[in-house]
């Protein structure tokens, strides 16, 4: 795969009864003020029947055990697609979950707190609550951290500035222990390090094919690449940016400033494969080939590696976000376009747009979900099929 990018693909699984079942994927559905439940074609399967549903929801394959937030009256509920309630009226600010996590994080009033298996594991008390190996938790009160295990109970008391596993000690992979290592490290980043340990447990991890969000990818330029760049800018111009082949994890593309605009210069094919009269932006992947955004006359539009127009020149923005997702700017409205989709660009309507994690529906596929707020100032979901799950 090439680029900084990685992509939220699409498909999905339908049927067709009137209520949520077993293996369904169903997000959250609005009808005016009230939520219900719909699959991913908008065929409603749960009829509105509760105010203050939120957006942000977790369904995991290949069950699709739904879990939902509700939040109403200062309080925090989360259900299942049956309307089981997972969590009773709670307290909250709110509430964050994750794929393949039974663990939901808890906030209110600047503090954090864990459930598991929405039961209580640490109270809502902390500064800061951090994943840890060994199934634990780092948490944090003014400035000091503490440990909490897999069971909850406090093993390493809130008085250190620094803890970390010990590697090894850990590298026993018969051992039943599990060891730690707690510093108070001064500026200069020492400190005496004090050793705890702890039972082993087994972590639960997720699947291979899962990976999660990713923003971007940094690499290490090389001597050679540095010393081809400067190659390039001699041959055809100032070298002002570059894309990365995120298989190899080395640069493939440049984009160079030339004496009469702008031009693609490919690792591969030796020469200049593109050329702009405006400035030439890398894109992501799709189906293979690097995209590029371009301006002519003023608008912009996406083209790929071999000279493909993926998007007319018609929007007067494109900006790249994370999961390959491009959000298209047309006077105050906003569509989006995802690469490698099957689906068709969703044209701008909307005043704003917010990408959500992906749905992963199985080990190759993965259903873009995003959040849109309508011109009239209302929120709901949006498929990546560009099928609006509300209405009113």
């Amino acid at each position: 795969m090439k680029k900084i990018y990685l992509l939220f693909l699409l498909s999905v699984t339908t049927a067709f009864s009137q209520n949520a079942k077993k293996n369904e994927l169903l997000v959250p559905y609005r009808d005016g003020n009230l939520w219900g439940l719909c699959d991913t074609l908008g065929k409603v399967k749960v009829k509105p029947f509760t105010t203050g549903m939120m957006t942000d929801f977790v369904t995991t394959p290949p069950s699709f055990k739904g879990r939902y937030v509700i939040k109403k009256n200062g309080k925090i509920s989360i259900i299942d697609q049956h309307q089981k309630k997972l969590l009773v009226e709670t307290n909250l600010d709110s509430v964050q979950m994750y794929l393949f996590s039974k663990v939901v994080v808890m906030y209110k009033n600047n503090k954090k707190g864990l459930l598991r298996n929405f039961k209580m594991l640490i109270p809502v008390q902390y500064d800061d609550v951090e994943f840890a190996e060994n199934e634990s938790f780092t948490v944090e009160k003014k400035g000091k951290k503490g440990l909490v295990n897999s069971k909850g109970k406090l093993i390493i008391p809130i008085a250190y500035t620094t803890i970390y596993e010990s590697w090894s000690e850990n590298s026993d992979e018969n051992s039943s222990k599990f060891y730690w290592i707690a510093k108070n490290e001064n500026s200069d980043g020492e400190g005496e390090e004090v050793n705890f340990t702890d039972t082993k447990v087994l972590v639960e991890e997720t699947p291979e094919w899962y990976s999660p969000p990713v923003i971007g990818m940094k690499i290490q330029i090389t001597e050679e690449e540095e010393n081809r760049s400067k190659r390039i800018g001699e041959k055809y111009g100032e070298v002002v940016s570059y894309s990365i082949n995120t298989n190899t994890a080395v640069i493939d593309m440049y984009i160079v400033k030339m004496s009469t605009g702008y031009g693609v210069y490919s690792v591969d094919q030796d020469k200049i494969i593109l050329t702009g009269d405006d400035i030439i932006e890398a894109c992501g992947l799709n189906n293979g080939y690097t995209t590029f955004l371009m301006k002519k006359n003023g608008q912009m539009g996406l083209v790929d590696e071999t000279g493909k127009v993926l998007l007319d020149y018609e929007y007067d923005a494109i900006e790249r976000g994370w999961g390959n997702v491009c959000i298209l700017k047309k006077g105050d409205k906003k569509g989006l376009f995802v690469l490698n989709s099957i689906y068709k660009p969703v044209k701008p309507k909307y005043k704003e747009i917010k990408i959500l994690e992906a749905i992963p529906v199985s080990d190759s596929w993965q259903f873009g979900m995003f959040e849109v707020t309508t011109m009239n100032g209302k929120k709901g979901l949006l498929g990546e099929n560009g099928v609006e799950y509300f209405k009113n």
